[in-house]
């Protein structure tokens, strides 16, 4: 069995038969959902258009979730299984899964995966996985295959309005409050360590998406692979990325859907571009 973080977003990707999703927390308007259960990423998309200011904030399981997880896991008799989580240095995920998974070790092997990743990242190394177990491969030869597939991504993200990461605190208030006010938008991508770190600020969005795509292009120049884009289903920033790429001579890119839970922290508006190199 593989089990995925929900900000894989497979939700809306399609969950293999041998992959089982491990729901984010959602707090939104008093209530708590469960990423991908009970609040689906169109619901969430919406309800980040309807009220920009709404208050949202995301956890990771808690322990006494991951415990409940865990039996499910007992009772539906996996005796191996390899969680595959979003980068540990975005989330407390990986670490409260350390601290449980010892309670449960008698019962089955488990194996516990830090990405160093995210979102689109997290989907294709959780989409090989599957294929590798399907064609007979052990937890150790797919850990081996899927930690060489990491080191030949590159992802580089972008987004319109730094409010909903200063309400999140991804970014301090008086820093985005500057930004904003100059429309001076990021752009970042995911390093190594799976930590997100600045790479360019540029005036205005429109300038930003073109700069993104002329960034990525430069950045895999002379390499074959596949480019993918990443983006919430009503964004409609995706038609100018998906021009200046294909003015680039990458056309025809496919989309990936951005999970509710990173919506929540990134905003409706974010963008991001993956490359894997072959």
């Amino acid at each position: 069995m593989i089990v995925s973080t929900s900000t894989s977003c497979l939700d809306d990707l399609g969950i293999p038969e041998n992959v089982k999703m491990l729901p984010m927390n959602i707090h939104m308007g008093g209530a708590n959902y469960l990423d991908g259960e009970t609040i689906s990423l169109d619901q969430m998309q919406r309800a980040l258009l309807d009220n920009p200011s709404l208050n949202v904030t995301t956890s990771a399981p808690t322990e006494n979730q991951l415990i409940e997880y865990f039996y499910q896991l007992i009772k539906e008799d996996v005796q191996e299984v390899l969680i595959i989580c979003l980068s540990s240095s975005l989330s407390q995920t990986y670490n409260n899964l350390l601290n449980i998974s010892s309670m449960f070790s008698h019962r089955m092997k488990i194996y516990l995966y830090d990405s160093r990743t995210i979102s689109h990242g997290e989907a294709v190394m959780v989409l090989e996985a599957s294929k590798l177990l399907n064609q007979g491969a052990t937890m150790p030869e797919i850990i081996t295959q899927i930690t060489a597939l990491r080191q030949k991504m590159t992802i580089y993200m972008t987004v319109d309005n730094l409010k909903t990461m200063i309400r999140t605190k991804r970014i301090s208030a008086p820093a985005g409050f500057f930004a904003n006010l100059f429309d001076i938008k990021p752009i970042v991508y995911l390093n190594d360590s799976g930590r997100i770190v600045p790479f360019e600020k540029v005036r205005s969005f429109d300038k930003c998406i073109r700069r993104l795509a002329e960034i990525v292009v430069d950045e895999v120049k002379g390499k074959k692979g596949q480019m993918y884009l990443a983006s919430g289903q009503l964004n409609p920033y995706i038609k100018p990325l998906t021009m200046h790429l294909a003015q680039r001579g990458y056309a025809d890119l496919p989309v990936m859907p951005i999970a509710s839970v990173s919506l929540a922290n990134i905003g409706v508006f974010a963008l991001g571009v993956l490359f894997i190199e072959d």
